[in-house]
C-alpha cells in the first residue's frame, strides 16, 4: 500500500499545479483580514472540512503576497489548526517518530506522495479507500494511543494533518508560482512538503541515538549539528536530496 516510486514525469504534475493556482486565485476574497471569505475545499468527514480563508495575512505586508490565503481544518465549525506553522507540524511528526519508527516512516512516504500529488483527484487530496483505511488504522492503533501514553495529550487525527499539509502546500504554490515563471519547479509546494518531512527525519535520528545510548552517554551530536547546518545553508529550508530520501524511507520509497 505504501510502496512508492519517485516521480519521474513532471509535465502532468506541473499542469495540475497551474490549474490549482488558477482555481485558488478565483476564490472570492473578503474585504480584509477581519472579514475573510471561507472556501470549502473538501469534506474530510461529516463534521470536518478543509478550507481556505481569503485574504491571508501576507496580503497585509509592506511587500504583499497578494494571493495569500489561510489554510484551516474546521471541526464542527471550529479551527483545530489555529496559527499552525512548521513548528507545529514538525512537533507532530517528531512525536510520531518517538511513538513508532515504522509508522513514522510510512507517514513520511505519504507526505512524499502528497508533495507530488500522487493521491489527488480533480485537484484535491483524495486518497483511495484502501489508503484511507491504512491511514486511519495507523492513527487509531498506533498514533492516538501513543500521543496519550507518551505525551499525555491528544492531537489532531493523521488524516486531518495530511489535509492541512496539502492546503498549506497549495497556498505556497499560489504565493510563489502564480507569476508563471516556473524557473524552479520545486519552489512552493514541493520544497514546502519535503521540508516538512526532511527536518523531522534528520532530527529523529538524533533522538533515536539518544534513546539507544542514554545509559552509555555516547551521543552522536553530529546528527543534530548536521540538521542545523542544513537549515543554515538553505536559508530555512531543509530538503533532503532524493538519494537520502530513498535510503531513509526504504523499503516504502524505492526506485525498484
Amino acid at each position: 500500500m505504501f510502496k512508492t516510486k519517485p516521480l519521474k514525469n513532471y509535465s502532468d504534475f506541473i499542469i495540475l499545479r497551474k490549474q490549482l493556482i488558477a482555481k485558488a486565485i478565483s476564490f472570492v476574497p473578503g474585504l480584509d483580514l477581519e472579514h475573510q471569505e471561507k472556501t470549502i475545499v473538501a469534506d474530510i468527514s461529516q463534521d470536518t472540512q478543509a478550507v481556505f480563508f481569503k485574504p491571508g495575512k501576507e496580503t497585509a505586508r509592506a511587500n504583499p503576497n497578494k494571493n495569500d490565503m489561510r489554510p484551516a481544518i474546521l471541526k464542527n465549525g471550529a479551527d483545530i489548526t489555529p496559527q499552525w506553522a512548521f513548528q507545529e507540524m514538525w512537533e507532530y511528526l517528531l512525536k510520531i517518530s518517538i511513538i513508532q519508527q515504522d509508522a513514522f516512516k510510512k507517514i513520511l512516504v505519504v507526505l512524499y506522495r502528497l508533495a507530488y500529488m500522487m493521491d489527488h483527484a480533480d485537484g484535491v487530496f483524495a486518497p483511495s479507500a484502501e489508503m484511507i483505511a491504512e491511514i486511519n488504522n495507523i492513527d487509531r492503533l498506533v498514533i492516538r494511543p501513543g500521543f496519550i501514553e507518551k505525551f499525555g495529550q491528544e492531537e489532531i487525527s493523521l488524516l486531518n494533518f495530511l489535509y492541512f499539509v496539502d492546503l498549506l502546500a497549495w497556498n505556497e504554490d499560489v504565493k510563489y508560482q502564480a507569476d508563471g515563471a516556473w524557473t524552479n519547479k520545486n519552489k512552493g509546494r514541493v520544497n514546502t512538503i519535503l521540508s516538512i518531512l526532511s527536518a523531522p527525519l534528520m532530527i529523529s535520528k538524533f533522538i533515536q541515538n539518544i534513546i539507544i545510548n542514554h545509559e552509555t552517554g555516547r551521543i552522536d551530536v553530529h546528527l543534530i549539528t548536521a540538521t542545523i547546518q542544513k537549515f543554515t545553508k538553505s536559508r530555512g529550508l531543509c530538503v533532503l536530496p532524493k538519494r537520502d530520501l530513498l535510503r531513509e524511507l526504504s523499503p516504502y520509497l524505492s526506485d525498484e
